[in-house]
């Protein structure tokens, strides 16, 4: 049966979306003049290696060897699982250098003004794009060239860094993430639902799919497949949206002990960047790994703030690390294996549940909102030294986002405003 070549070249287009490359994706359908669309599939990958592996099961068969049939004998590639070694390469966290990090000097490019305070904000995973929310139920998509690069004195539409304002929650957002594709933003809210919106549209406004709860959000993780998307919610259990579907599946309580579900309502939860763990941080002071696989529980960090609720938990790149936040006003650097802090970040005051702290994009800095100041608090992350205070809102700092390229960032306030820093080099 032949194809024709749309077919294939919707399958590549698809292929390069679930691969992270959106923008070659668009370029692609561009120069084709295929229809481009929000979905990513590993269809295309699924199909070549059905064909590879039909082609080396039929060379077995040819050669008639009577010989074992290994992976060496039958060509098949084998696949050594480099996860464990990649935690000690150049992309761990070095907490043992010597030379402290340096805080840019940060300038305030642009800021925009929602219509409620701003609650939160999201790099995409190529720092092209920022999507902000806020109290009064709305989002914005800004676009990180117009900021740095804007036309001066100009009043067209297509020169102001918000391209869009997205609309359909009845409540204030929570939480944000771009789909790995870059095509597709998800939101959530304490209106009960997840909300995903087709970037690719060129005009949309309303989203395209909802997923509803009997519980408010909080926080919402993609894995990097981007088939998932974990959730924290009012209630004790983790939830894992199905995108495609839409269906809920509840992480399971491990059989070890204390792996059992958190005993009060979630805060926060994120995937590792394999998508191996989930954690989760809740009002019961605990912080939570989960296997990805299998949906278990697999540690517990009890009182990982003496008691104290916690609001955040981040894995580092190399996912050897986890950063937790709580309202003990401190953040905390843990190993993951020893699960032991190895860093303590004080100096910062954070009494709501919203605050949460980040890596910068080369993860020298913790950064996170300091409720007393309306600021953001900037520190070494090797020597725990507080460097520096970033201000400029006019009231308390609910949220910042770290760009995953640059050392651009986005800060969201109770004076509804949201605020893009960036050093005049980045």
């Amino acid at each position: 049966m032949s194809v024709t070549r749309d077919e294939v070249l919707q399958l590549i287009l698809r292929q390069l979306s679930a691969y992270g490359y959106p923008s070659l994706s668009q370029a692609v359908a561009t120069h084709t003049k295929v229809q481009m669309t929000a979905e990513s599939s590993s269809r295309l990958e699924e199909l070549v290696s059905m064909g590879l592996r039909s082609e080396r099961q039929q060379r077995a068969s040819d050669a008639l060897s009577e010989e074992p049939r290994t992976a060496e004998a039958t060509g098949e590639e084998v696949v050594e699982d480099t996860e464990s070694t990649e935690a000690g390469l150049d992309n761990d966290l070095d907490l043992d250098r010597r030379v402290p990090a340096v805080v840019p000097y940060y300038k305030v490019w642009y800021k925009t003004k929602h219509k409620g305070a701003a609650t939160a904000a999201a790099f995409s995973a190529d720092g092209r794009y920022i999507a902000t929310g806020s109290a009064d139920s709305s989002l914005k998509l800004i676009e990180v060239d117009r900021v740095r690069n804007p036309a001066a004195g100009s009043a067209r539409r297509e020169d102001k860094p918000v391209i869009r304002t997205l609309y359909n929650h009845e409540a204030g957002i929570t939480g944000m993430a771009f789909h790995p594709n870059g095509l597709v933003l998800a939101s959530c809210s304490t209106d009960h639902t997840v909300k995903l919106f087709d970037l690719s549209a060129a005009y949309g406004k309303y989203a395209f799919q909802s997923t509803s709860d009997n519980y408010a959000f909080y926080s919402i993780s993609f894995h990097p497949s981007g088939e998932y998307l974990a959730a924290a919610t009012d209630a004790s259990e983790v939830r894992l949206l199905n995108v495609r579907t839409s269906k809920t599946y509840l992480l399971r309580a491990g059989s070890a002990p204390n792996t059992d579900q958190h005993s009060a309502g979630l805060t926060h939860v994120a995937y590792a960047g394999s998508g191996a763990m989930i954690t989760s941080t809740s009002r019961d002071g605990c912080v939570k790994l989960w296997d990805g696989r299998s949906g278990t529980c697999v540690r517990t960090l009890d009182h990982a703030h003496g008691g104290a609720p916690t609001t955040a938990a981040l894995f580092s790149r190399s996912s050897r690390y986890l950063l937790t936040t709580g309202l003990d006003s401190a953040v905390r650097l843990w190993d993951v294996a020893a699960a032991r802090v190895v860093n303590s970040y004080e100096g910062a005051t954070m009494d709501a549940f919203d605050a949460r702290a980040v890596f910068s994009h080369d993860e020298t800095l913790v950064m996170v909102p300091d409720a007393r100041t309306n600021s953001i608090a900037c520190w070494d992350t090797a020597s725990a030294r507080l460097l520096k205070r970033c201000a400029d809102h006019k009231a308390r700092v609910t949220c910042v986002a770290a760009s995953p390229i640059t050392s651009a960032l986005m800060s969201c306030s109770v004076d509804e405003c949201v605020r893009y820093w960036s050093p005049d080099d980045s």
